[in-house]
């Protein structure tokens, strides 16, 4: 078989100082207003950031992905009111804002530093929890909105996971932030988040996608009852800045494997993981080492060898 090689050079990281805003304020709206995607442009840019909208044209609704708004509206319940913010203003007090619905993440096209992050409720996710309707309950209720106990005692939350994930898109971090707590042995303590809340985002490290989830104690046959729906602004983050080349080296043949591939790299140690960040195998080399694959399903790996001299990374197809 013709030998196949990869070879990766590695760049030493410094972060810059120099950090950007994401505050929304940069896209035009009338007071009072949203954007929905239903202009048909499947998506927005703020501060250097693409947000991807989903919107339904058959039945004319937004239906996933981000839309920006500054509408003031902490009173009407319901899905018609998707849009609004329950602290009625954006983050620090500025106009803009944006939603997101359904946990659609962020590609920042390369790697960034993150650092923070405002969020709240929306006005429907909020009153939804508080007052309860046709499908979510009222939190702290040991009952389900059918009236049914439904196992929670009361004790109910609602959180947004917000993951991490670099260029290989392995996970480098997970920062939980609940949206409602009701836990406490103290019901005074209880709470469904109403202002503006700064998260910090620095754990997560250097990454190319922010990807959310959201979570819910009250859930059913279909699934999370709790709107699936969060407001956020000021999204602060900088871009990693490349300063020094670093001598770290790595060739990965034959790419693609049957099973069996050899890594020729520096003398450290080699470690497989999978996409989705799960560690396969670890083992040292002193400098050629063969690795096998032949006990792991077909797909994708991404081979690292950690030296003295850097850090290298290669993506491996097992076929």
């Amino acid at each position: 078989m013709k030998k196949m090689l990869l070879a990766v050079s590695v760049f030493c990281i410094q972060f810059t100082q120099a950090q950007t805003i994401v505050t929304f304020d940069d896209l035009t709206l009338a007071p009072n207003t949203y954007w929905d995607g239903s202009d048909s442009t499947l998506g927005f840019t703020s501060g250097g950031v693409y947000f991807e909208n989903t919107y339904d044209f058959q039945f004319n609704y937004w239906s996933g992905g981000f839309i920006y708004s500054n509408t003031t509206d902490v009173t009407t319940a319901g899905y018609t009111n998707d849009f609004s913010a329950f602290a009625g203003i954006g983050g620090n007090s500025s106009q803009n804002y944006a939603v997101n619905y359904g946990g659609t993440g962020i590609d920042f096209g390369s790697e960034k530093v993150l650092t923070s992050i405002q969020l709240t409720n929306t006005t429907y996710a909020a009153l939804s929890m508080k007052d309860g309707d046709a499908f979510g309950k009222v939190f702290g209720s040991p009952n389900n909105a059918q009236g049914n106990p439904d196992g929670t005692n009361g004790e109910d939350w609602f959180r947004l996971l917000i993951i991490g994930k670099d260029a290989q898109s392995i996970t480098t971090d997970t920062v939980i932030f609940y949206l409602a707590d009701y836990r406490f042995a103290d019901s005074t303590q209880d709470y469904i988040v109403n202002t503006w809340e700064t998260v910090n985002l620095a754990s997560l490290g250097e990454i190319q996608f922010l990807e959310f989830e959201l979570q819910s104690t009250d859930v059913g046959g279909f699934g999370m009852n709790t709107p699936a729906y969060f407001a956020l602004d000021n999204l602060v983050y900088g871009v990693a800045s490349v300063n020094e080349l670093s001598l770290a080296s790595q060739e990965v043949y034959p790419n693609p494997t049957n099973g069996k591939f050899t890594v020729k790299s520096e003398s450290g140690q080699i470690t497989v993981y999978g996409l989705s960040g799960e560690l396969i195998l670890t083992q040292t080399t002193n400098g050629i080492q063969e690795i096998d694959l032949n006990t792991v399903q077909s797909g994708t790996y991404i081979v690292e060898t950690s030296s003295s001299k850097g850090i290298a990374r290669t993506r491996i197809s097992k076929i």
